[in-house]
């Protein structure tokens, strides 16, 4: 097989791997046992193994000079970004369209409607029989970009994976143009403010 085919073989290997090529680009990973590894993933033996592990090589540093340039635009568009909190909000699942119900997102699915509303609208929502589900003890931060967000891709992977990390789970996630909004626990609300006040500021 020609080098060219190797290459563009591990490359698309490593780039549906987001966590392998995070490892790559930073260069913690052993060569040899991770080209071995895809020479018998990809091609059922070890023949290929040399060729892989230089490809690797030379993919490590053109991650790294593309990674860098990509996560300078995300940090620029969270650094123009600004991050407001709305308190005691719950998250309603209903089969159909509540009416007269006030909310603050609305999304709506083949089969479901999901609400975000004021804690105080739950007595509206009470009366409906086509409720399925509601939690409550949670708050909303939104998260207020520049337009460029829709430009940048990985802006939303990066603030998803800085609370992940933390151990922050998302109740609901809204993007709408350029507004993020995170239905978060209010246990985890303090923290989560801060790792994203963190980010845009």
């Amino acid at each position: 097989m020609k080098k060219e085919n190797i290459s563009e073989l591990v490359w698309l290997y490593i780039k549906r791997r987001p966590f392998l090529k995070e490892i790559v680009r930073e260069g913690i990973v052993n060569y040899s046992a991770l080209a071995r590894k895809i020479s018998i993933e990809v091609f059922g033996s070890k023949k290929h193994q040399n060729a892989i592990k230089m490809a690797l090589v030379r993919l490590t540093s053109k991650i790294r000079e593309k990674e860098e340039d990509l996560e300078s635009k995300i940090l620029k568009v969270l650094k123009d970004s600004s991050i407001s909190l709305k308190s005691k909000v719950a998250v309603v699942i209903s089969a159909r369209e509540i009416e007269q119900l006030k909310y603050l997102s609305y999304v709506e699915s083949k089969d479901t409607i999901t609400y975000v509303v004021e804690e105080k609208e739950l007595e509206n929502v009470r009366k409906s029989k086509n409720v399925l589900h509601t939690e409550t003890n949670l708050n909303l931060i939104t998260i207020h970009s520049p337009p460029a967000l829709e430009e940048v891709p990985g802006v939303i992977a990066h603030i998803l994976d800085a609370l992940s990390a933390e151990g922050i789970n998302i109740a609901e996630f809204v993007s709408c143009y350029t507004d993020t909004l995170l239905v978060i626990k209010q246990a985890d609300t303090a923290r989560a403010y801060e790792i994203l006040d963190g980010l845009t500021s």
